[in-house]
């Protein structure tokens, strides 16, 4: 069962890495300077919603490890701490136990006691008490 479950991650994780990729792809701006092309980095608004989509995209919580693997090559790990961290702060992502990253509402009721950054935990109840209805 357990490698089962890694193999799905795995393809999760991959589905998310090509998403990333393609995103990318189409965000990044390329100029041309002679015959040598240029890409111009990302700003850190358009990689917050890179994180937000692949959040989505996953329905489910994200670890970090995850994340570093998703974005490798993309964003360096600690402009992604950084991103993370400014989500938080907002409260547009929640970060569980275990150092794992999801949005709103797709953190388990049973995980809300996990939850690591308070101001959200209102935010989650709001979303569950909708769907109950």
């Amino acid at each position: 069962m357990v490698s089962r479950q890694k193999a799905l991650s795995r393809e999760l994780g991959e589905r998310l890495r090509k998403l990333v990729l393609d995103k990318y792809s189409e965000m990044q701006e390329v100029t041309e300077v002679g015959d040598i092309k240029v890409a111009v980095a990302l700003v850190d608004d358009d990689i917050e919603k890179l994180v937000l989509l692949v959040l989505e995209e996953a329905k489910q919580p994200l670890s970090w490890r995850d994340l570093k693997a998703i974005f490798g090559g993309i964003v360096g790990e600690d402009r992604l701490r950084r991103i993370l961290g400014a989500l938080k702060a907002k409260n547009e992502v929640a970060e569980l136990s275990h150092t794992r990253f999801s949005l709103p509402e797709y953190v388990p009721l049973s995980e809300i006691n996990r939850v690591k950054n308070p101001g959200i935990i209102s935010k989650i109840l709001e979303l569950k008490k909708g769907e109950t209805q």
